[in-house]
């Protein structure tokens, strides 16, 4: 057994693994945490709105502390009833952004929210799409959701086009100030048999095994083989 695999036979989440045609997306190892360092270093032109999260326009070194810091935070604190996990989103074997779900009191709620980055070098190539399709694979035919919900903040048009091609629809928004500037945040949701007629196919889920699907407090009787 190499490390991965003596890490998953206690901490499932290392067997998870899920592909697309083009693209996998698996709990980073230390390479993918490097790789993500790095990468996160060239998300969008400074001069555009921030979309991501304000730890990843932190100067350098600060944001590449910050950015582990917040995988490992995600580890530690992980609960059935509260979790957030980091997916690595390798291309050619290489991590090239990050793709998170996250939830709170999932087993009653069956509510899953995402989001994502990618570095600028692989955008506007559908790999965004892909990766949100293959998340929602795991979400909806693994962990049983019965939705997923997303955000967007007033002019990433990329995050809106990707929700619209999956089959997202509006569900609300909300303003909040941020560096002074009024931010206005839209919501989408995307409900269990929305998914369905949206499905991407060649998407292939490895390691839900019931010992993994316990961390997230999802049902394991009925779960996807």
């Amino acid at each position: 057994m190499n490390v991965r695999e003596d890490l998953a036979a206690l901490w499932p989440l290392f067997a998870l693994r899920v592909r697309t045609p083009r693209l996998e997306l698996v709990t980073p190892d230390n390479r993918d945490l490097l790789n993500l360092a790095r990468a996160a270093r060239d998300i969008q032109p400074v001069e555009e709105p921030r979309y991501q999260k304000a730890f990843l326009y932190e100067p350098s070194p600060t944001m590449e502390r910050l950015l582990l810091q917040h995988h490992w935070r995600a580890l530690a604190h992980w609960r059935p009833t509260s979790w957030d996990l980091h997916l690595a989103i390798r291309i050619d074997g290489v991590a090239v952004g990050l793709q998170n779900l996250w939830a709170t009191d999932f087993a009653t709620v069956r509510c899953v929210e995402t989001g994502s980055w990618i570095t600028r070098s692989h955008q506007a190539q559908g790999y965004g799409t892909e990766a949100r399709a293959a998340a929602l694979e795991f979400t909806f035919a693994h962990l049983q959701a019965v939705e997923a919900c997303s955000s967007f903040i007033d002019g990433n048009a990329a995050s809106e086009r990707v929700s619209h091609k999956l089959g997202y629809f509006y569900n609300g928004r909300r303003s909040f100030s941020r560096d002074g500037m009024r931010i206005v945040e839209h919501t989408m949701l995307l409900e269990a048999s929305d998914w369905a007629a949206h499905r991407l196919p060649g998407v292939s889920v490895e390691g839900a095994t019931p010992d993994c699907l316990e961390l997230f407090g999802a049902p394991v009787d009925q779960a996807a083989q």
